[in-house]
């Protein structure tokens, strides 16, 4: 499934919708829509995951290069209403902490994601 997107304007910022797979074959495509991202300069982005159906590890390289990127440009980054796949991976590799955005889980889902990955301490 190809990649598109939403975007709606609001005052402190972008609300944007994202749908398809967040996989290598389309980051490329999905690059050249976050460009346009660089005239929001200390504006919020609020990033909606419900659409995307398939996330690979180029996808999560994505997500940090964006997190990363909206830092340097004192830009707010939030990812919100993550799919079940984008929570899935996020669990398995411990990086909910890392991006800090609350998650709601639907009820039905909760039993397969648990976010322990990367909250224990190793001793």
């Amino acid at each position: 499934m190809e990649p598109k997107q939403t975007i709606q304007n609001t005052k402190e910022g972008m609300e944007i919708q994202w749908h398809g797979y967040l996989t290598v074959p389309f980051i490329k495509e999905w690059l050249t829509y976050t460009n346009q991202w660089e005239t929001q300069k200390g504006k919020k982005i609020i990033l909606h995951l419900n659409g995307i159906e398939r996330i690979d590890s180029s996808g999560i390289q994505f997500l940090v290069f964006l997190k990363k990127r909206c830092q340097t440009n004192q830009q707010i980054l939030s990812l919100t209403n993550h799919s079940l796949p984008v929570l899935k991976v996020l669990d398995l590799l411990g990086l909910v902490s890392f991006f800090g955005d609350r998650i709601k889980v639907k009820k039905e889902h909760s039993n397969e994601v648990e976010f322990r990955y990367g909250t224990r301490k190793v001793s």
